[in-house]
Parts: structure tokens; C-alpha cells; sequence
């Protein structure tokens, strides 16, 4: 595979190519082809997440100081969700190098933003294993601070409100927010979903919303305006009432 084009796109060289190749091959092809030949990227995408997550925190930290510990969750949220990964894969055209199983490729997954996503942590990684982390920092940032002039200017994707709130509520207690659809409305062709969200037996937020997802981040945005309040609830340890 020819990678002197994407590196050039990237602007970082790799001393490592092999490290560029094993980020861009999903497990489905080292799987069909040879897991003792092929390395996937399942583990240099657990790196990138980490590392990703620190970066974005450390850059907003320096450069929000007046901004208050739920509204960088918020902020780092929007950054790392998986749509704005994506994208950033398609802007290098990673979806043309990714590695994939015949099989794959077939359903159509070299597409999917999951897998851009998760392509995109494990380039950081790469990159970061490669050169060291300020390497993965010089690489990322820019792109990390143009989508934040794009959230700020109001174009940006939806702030990844549900990702925030766990985000918040696994960092104080270790528990996951868990989601309730108590009513349904409207006809067919307009529903109207209530979702809740819910610590244990304390409940956190409620939404509505065109379909569950909007709900479910309504819902999610109402725990996290209650918890930033000025008489936030106590959580209950592991989830317990």
C-alpha cells in the first residue's frame, strides 16, 4: 500500500510506516487474512481515545479558564463524539486506506462513522507511538480548534449531550445513566417521545423529542443543567437509592 500520499495529507511522516498500516486495518482483514501477519487496530484505538480525551481536555482547560467543569465536559463531548471524528477521516480520505474484509466491504462499512471514528483514534496513537505525544498534539489540535470555532458560530453538529452526562456522572460515582421511555404521542407520522434519565432510583432529567434519540439528549441536557445548578442532587453511590 502506497501511504506517501497520506502522509503528505496528514503532514506528519512516519519513521514506522508498519504503525500507519496496522491503524488503518480493521479487525475483519487481519481476521480473513492472518491475525500473525496483520495487526488490527482495536488496541492502538483504545490508545487514541485515551490520549484524544487528554489532549481535548488539556486544550480546553488552558484555554477556558473562566468555563466551569460541566460546561468543558460539554464542550469536550461535542469534540469527540463520533460524528466529528468521522469527519475527520474523510478529510484526509482515510476511508480509502482503511483495510477491510471482502465481506466488509461488501456491507458497505469502509462508509460507516463508526469505523471512521474509531480509524481516527487509532492514527492518533500511531502517530503519538511514533513521534511521541506532542506529535499527536501538534497533529490534532488544529483540527480540534477550527470545530470549536464552528461550535461557537453555531455550525457545528449537535453537542453529544448523553456522552457528556456519562462522562460526568462514571467521573464522580462510576455508574452509567440509564434511560427510560415513559410515553409515546402524537400519529405515526408525529410522534412524540418522553424519555428519562435516571441514576439508580434518583431521576435526573426528562425530554421529548421527535424520535428517542432527540428525547433520550433532551433528557440528558436537563440532568446536566440539574447537576451544574445551584442545588445539584446527591448521586447515589453505585447507583444505589
Amino acid at each position: 500500500m502506497n501511504l506517501a500520499p497520506l502522509m503528505e495529507a496528514l503532514g506528519y511522516t512516519f519513521n514506522d510506516a508498519a504503525l500507519l498500516e496496522a491503524a488503518l486495518t480493521h479487525r475483519s482483514f487481519a481476521h480473513e487474512n492472518g491475525a500473525t501477519v496483520y495487526l488490527d487496530n482495536e488496541r492502538l484505538e483504545f490508545l487514541g481515545d485515551a490520549l484524544l480525551n487528554f489532549i481535548t481536555g488539556q486544550m480546553l482547560f488552558h484555554g477556558y479558564p473562566e468555563h466551569g467543569e460541566g460546561d468543558l465536559t460539554v464542550m469536550r463531548a461535542a469534540l469527540v463524539q463520533t460524528r466529528t471524528l468521522a469527519s475527520f477521516s474523510r478529510r484526509f480520505n482515510l476511508q480509502q486506506y482503511i483495510r477491510i474484509s471482502r465481506g466488509e466491504e461488501r456491507s458497505g462499512a469502509r462508509k460507516r462513522v463508526n469505523l471512521l471514528a474509531d480509524t481516527f483514534e487509532a492514527l492518533i496513537a500511531a502517530i503519538a507511538i511514533d513521534g511521541g505525544w506532542e506529535s499527536a498534539r501538534d497533529f490534532v489540535e488544529p483540527l480540534l480548534r477550527e470545530e470549536l470555532k464552528r461550535i461557537d458560530a453555531g455550525h457545528a453538529t449537535t453537542v453529544d449531550y448523553k456522552t457528556a452526562l456519562q462522562h460526568k456522572v462514571q467521573a464522580a460515582i462510576g455508574v452509567t445513566p440509564t434511560y427510560r421511555q415513559v410515553a409515546v404521542s402524537g400519529p405515526d407520522h408525529n410522534r412524540v417521545w418522553t424519555i428519562e434519565v435516571w441514576v439508580g432510583e434518583l431521576r435526573l432529567g426528562s425530554g421529548t423529542g421527535s424520535s428517542k434519540q432527540l428525547a433520550s439528549q433532551s433528557a440528558a441536557q436537563a440532568a446536566i443543567e440539574l447537576l451544574d445548578g445551584p442545588n445539584p442532587p446527591e448521586l447515589p453511590l453505585d447507583g444505589d437509592p
